[in-house]
């Protein structure tokens, strides 16, 4: 893994040892896409959910979004991300996401939750309007989901639209 563009460009990431599935990293193909589709909505604070090895916040603070602040709960997501996010501004927590108070963000242009999938969809259902208020106006949630998955509409969102690359899937919802 490394980072594909920006300031960090080329700087190679920790991850876990192989065959560890307890971090499952957002591939360099996946991500170079991602922030493609990204440019489409204006840079600024972004929030990290589930954040493993930190690959997609640092791709994020990389291409000059900020601040960026990485959210993992788990071994050994949270001792790659450590390793990863040194010598950065990335703010990192360790704390599951769902234990967050509801005002814990606000105003951020981009919140990417890339949760375990086989959790994706309960999470999606249960902490979509907890999500809500978190967002800066005209910014975008990017739910990343295995590639069968279709999340279903929530209150207060609307689906820009869904991208599939390799085995993932992106919704990217909007503020309704």
């Amino acid at each position: 893994m490394r980072i594909i563009a920006g300031s960090l460009k080329g700087r190679r990431l920790t991850a876990p040892p192989a065959g560890d599935l307890r971090v499952r990293p957002t591939s360099d193909r996946a991500r170079e896409a991602l922030f493609s589709i990204l440019q489409r909505w204006p840079p600024g604070p972004f929030l990290d959910l589930c954040a493993g090895t930190g690959a997609v916040g640092l791709e994020a603070y990389s291409r000059g979004y900020g601040p960026v602040t990485c959210v993992e709960a788990a071994e050994p997501g949270w001792s790659c991300l450590l390793k990863n996010a040194n010598a950065t501004e990335i703010k990192t927590m360790r704390v599951d996401f769902r234990r967050l108070p509801g005002n814990a963000f606000r105003d951020q242009a981009v919140v990417f939750l890339d949760p375990p999938y086989d959790q994706a969809e309960a999470l999606w259902g249960r902490m979509a309007a907890r999500l809500r208020p978190w967002m800066a106006e005209g910014g975008v949630l990017v739910f990343e989901t295995e590639r069968g998955i279709r999340l279903e509409l929530q209150d207060g969102w609307a689906l820009a639209e869904t991208r599939e690359y390799g085995a993932a899937r992106f919704h990217f919802w909007t503020p309704a």
